[in-house]
């Protein structure tokens, strides 16, 4: 079950003019609701080009041989191929599969005029066409865009990744919800979902017509335990602005009653029970000046799982963040003291919404006093959810409990000087009273893998007058269990070599390691160019280095570091450690540098060139847009998603891979425990006469079928397969 508030991976991708968003009252941060939309949980690796490349420019120095080709490669054909399309993307659909849809869209198109200086585009229509898990077509979903009087323009539409069933009514059509968010004249949004029906009414132009719709954005969904009856039971929210009249005093028009009055509304769905559509379950407003955080950045709602428990998280300042301030140009702002933090914890059952927690932090300024005794900071902001969003609530810490879990808070001081938030980490008990102190006044920070067996841990980058350090702290017991500087000496002989801070930890034996990228490549002989990996043990003894060969003339690279993507076989069949890597390479008898995605082993013994597994790169499709790996589970198969984008036509286009790479003609089967099988293997496919079924080591039932299974559907581990009523124990590589 998956915890659906930006759920799996969906490209995300805006339509038409760029997005205004509604302006916020003086003296506010904006209050920006599509930040709080339901989308995507896995943000693509690469997305964020200008970033990456600023990144990567810093990380990597240009080539030598800067202007070079790329050897040639035969890549694997891809498992699955969507056509360019305005959108595309998957969804996650009821029980447990994956569907993928394409979006297109009709607009009238209105050259520069009066004091308009671009081709204003005013979507017309929208068309969804939605594919199963075999890329077969199981329905399509399009209408036209409906504008009231004070509405011009479109700037985001898009099909919310989540299909549900028995959710909006107690029909069993799969229920699928559009997002619009829509500029209105004079400024600002109006947001709306309208849910469809796939395969529902239509009316007499053949367009969908809508079963329900809201006057705001999707912003969560969470999947709790199946129903009784064997049907989905999701819960779904909504977040909408708010003015609240009855906070402004008629004989008192004050600046500040104004900015009482402005408030975002939460409500939370059911499923339906009867024709009556969805249940609010609970709802509630929190005034913008007295949600968590800067009001910004943090929402005031997370929904988690705990168990089989969906819990839901609601937090505020209990009173405004800011004292009283009627003039927003002559007074200077000022926090407000006594304050506190309040997180409210409720239990969402398809009968109830139980708060069973409550507990308030106190708001406490920081001054951060100069060497001269002078304050630096001006607002200390309070949070959870900011350093590992749900992670952020510890049911499982030493004396906590799913009853009166810890949390970890975030203090944001902001500083004037900088116009930056500098962030600092506490641990609290339920009670409200500081357990830990984890980091102050941290650099940045990266989320490590949680490894089974240890604590779920982070890294917080401080710096000092020789450079930066990591610091690895135990989120737990707040036990920092190691330091490594940026600037690492291996041995006592040794050049420093300069850390990424591109890291990951995972299991070795009963203990654990870090896996760095080098900020610097080497060259060889042959004029090819190596990336580097560095290993380092938990107590910052150093291990060893791969070596990878990105080929000829690349300018800078930056690789995909994680604990899943680290694991054998997570890229590849073979042993051999496989990375992967985006590089931009120079163009032979050219100034230009194009982009490549490569998966690549690491140099060996055997093979002392390497071996590329896939380098991608621009095609008849476009330029590389981003790219999501999904590593293999138990009982999911590995996929890495590569999307193009067309600029000429600005459309997007589809890649899927099957991951690990180098699947052979037995599906991956190999080390057949047991009697002479009574079964074959061909095609990937396992074949036997009568019913097939394998387990996990667990007992769980991973896959079953009659006749023939296809093994493709199986993640990499061990398996007890039975056929002819006989047990064999099989390895899936």
């Amino acid at each position: 079950m998956k915890n659906f508030y930006q759920s799996i991976i969906t490209a995300v991708m805006a339509v038409g003019s760029v997005f205004a968003v509604s302006a916020a009252p003086a003296g506010l941060n904006n209050f920006d609701l599509t930040k709080f939309r339901y989308q995507s949980e896995n943000k693509s690796v690469f997305s964020d080009k200008q970033a990456q490349r600023a990144a990567a420019l810093t990380d990597m120095v240009e080539s030598r041989y800067g202007r070079q080709k790329a050897a040639a490669i035969e890549n694997p054909a891809p498992a699955v191929s969507l056509a360019p399309s305005t959108q595309t993307g998957n969804i996650d659909a009821p029980n447990g599969e994956l569907w993928y849809y394409t979006g297109d869209f009709v607009y009238k198109e209105i050259p520069p005029h009066d004091n308009v200086w671009f081709t204003d585009r005013i979507l017309q229509s929208w068309t969804f066409n939605i594919y199963d898990s075999d890329m077969k077509l199981i329905g399509t979903i399009k209408d036209k865009m409906d504008y009231a009087d004070n509405e011009v323009r479109v700037p985001m539409c898009e099909i919310t990744p989540i299909a549900t069933r028995n959710f909006f009514n107690t029909d069993d059509n799969v229920e699928l919800i559009v997002g619009l968010a829509v500029n209105r004249e004079g400024g600002g949004n109006n947001y709306r979902s309208l849910v469809y029906a796939l395969g529902g009414e239509k009316d007499a132009d053949g367009d969908d017509v809508p079963v329900t719709s809201f006057n705001e954005l999707i912003s969560d969904v969470i999947e709790g335990p199946v129903s009784p009856d064997g049907s989905d039971n999701y819960y779904i929210s909504v977040m909408a602005d708010v003015y609240d009249e009855s906070e402004i005093d008629e004989d008192d028009n004050s600046f500040w009653g104004y900015l009482l009055a402005q408030k975002a509304s939460i409500t939370i769905y059911g499923k339906a029970l009867d024709d009556k559509g969805p249940r609010v379950l609970y709802e509630t407003v929190i005034p913008l000046i007295q949600l968590p955080g800067n009001q910004e950045d943090i929402g005031p709602m997370m929904s988690l799982r705990n168990g089989d428990e969906v819990v839901y998280s609601i937090s505020y300042y209990k009173e405004p963040f800011y004292n009283r301030y009627d003039d927003p140009i002559s007074e200077d702002m000022s926090q407000r003291e006594g304050n506190s933090l309040v997180i409210d914890l409720y239990k969402a059952t398809e009968s109830a919404f139980t708060k069973f927690s409550t507990t308030e932090i106190p708001v406490v300024r920081d001054p951060m006093n100069d060497s001269s005794g002078n304050p630096t900071c001006l607002f200390s902001y309070f949070s959870i959810g900011n350093l590992r969003y749900t992670g952020d609530i510890l049911f499982d810490a030493p004396g906590a409990s799913a009853a009166a879990p810890d949390f970890i808070v975030t203090r944001g001081n902001y500083q004037v000087s900088t116009d930056g938030i500098t962030n600092s980490y506490f641990t609290y008990k339920n009670d409200g009273s500081l357990k830990n102190t984890l980091f102050i006044y941290a650099d940045g920070t990266i989320s490590l893998g949680d490894l089974k067996g240890f604590e779920p841990q982070q890294m917080f980058v401080s710096k000092d007058s020789y450079g930066y350090i990591y610091n690895f702290i135990d989120l737990y017991s707040a036990k920092k269990v190691t330091a490594i500087e940026a600037d690492y000496y291996y041995d006592d002989d040794s050049d420093p070599e300069l850390l990424t801070a591109n890291v990951a930890r995972f299991i070795d034996g009963d203990t654990y390691k870090y896996v760095f990228e080098l900020r610097y490549p080497l060259v060889d002989e042959d004029e090819n160019d190596i990336l580097r990996f560095m290993y380092i043990t938990n107590k910052g003894e150093y291990d060893h280095t791969d070596l990878v060969n990105m080929g000829k003339g690349v300018a800078y690279a930056q690789s995909f570091l994680s604990t899943e993507a680290i694991q054998p076989h997570a890229y590849s069949v073979s042993d051999v450690p496989t990375y992967m890597f985006l590089v931009k390479r120079g163009v032979e008898d050219t100034d230009l540098k194009v982009e490549e995605l490569m998966i690549a082993e690491a140099v060996t013994e055997e093979n002392p060139e390497g071996k590329t597994l896939l380098q991608l790169g621009d095609n008849q499709n476009g330029v590389l847009a981003s790219i999501v790996p999904e590593f293999a589970t138990e009982t999911e198969p590995g996929r890495l998603f590569v999307y193009y984008f067309d600029n000429t036509t600005s459309k997007y286009a589809l890649d899927i891979y099957a991951l690990p790479i180098g699947e052979d003609n037995n599906g991956g089967i190999s080390e057949v425990i047991g009697d002479t099988p009574g079964f074959t293997v061909e095609g990937g496919k396992i074949c036997a006469d009568g019913h097939i079924v394998v387990y996990t080591l667990d007992g769980r039932v991973a896959a079953s079928a009659t006749g023939t299974l296809d093994a493709g559907t199986l993640g990499h581990g061990v398996y007890i397969l039975v056929a002819g009523g006989k047990p064999y124990k099989f390895v899936k590589k």
